[in-house]
């Protein structure tokens, strides 16, 4: 009787171990897609205004990559803004940190960017913009995840 229930415990385990590396696989899909982002990103795009410096601080890196499901859209969506295609309301030339906060984990940079525009539109301020726009998309992020 107690080998029965031995095995029973351990087939309940094994299954529980299966089981947790299945629902762990999404967030290891995640760390890949940010640390293919970042490969892509550091010593290949310049991060400073007069376009030199591709050598980032790896924490801003990983800020922007944090979390997309697509790799190479928060680099898109940074090299978009940094080209001076989005006005924030007083020109196109923004600081890098802010570029980050926009474009931080981005999955889809053109929906990033038009939530963006259209915020700046409608007369909201800036900075409140991107919170707007960081919540939505993680939002989506989060329904795709469920």
């Amino acid at each position: 009787m107690k080998l029965q229930h031995k095995s029973r415990r351990t087939a309940l385990l094994v299954a529980i171990v299966a089981l947790t590396g299945l629902v762990a696989s999404p967030f290891a899909m995640a760390n890949d897609n940010e640390t293919q982002c970042f490969n892509d990103i550091q010593g290949k795009l310049a991060w400073n205004d007069d376009n030199t410096n591709m050598n980032w601080d790896p924490e801003n890196i990983k800020q922007l990559c944090s979390g997309t499901a697509s790799p190479t859209e928060p680099r898109k969506c940074f090299s978009s803004v940094k080209m001076g295609r989005v006005n924030w309301g007083k020109g196109t030339d923004w600081e890098w940190k802010n570029v980050i906060n926009l474009c931080s984990g981005t999955d889809n940079a053109e929906q990033t960017l038009e939530c963006f525009n259209k915020g700046v539109a409608s007369g909201s301020d800036w900075r409140d913009v991107i919170l707007l726009c960081q919540r939505a998309h993680k939002v989506k992020h989060a329904n795709k995840l469920m």
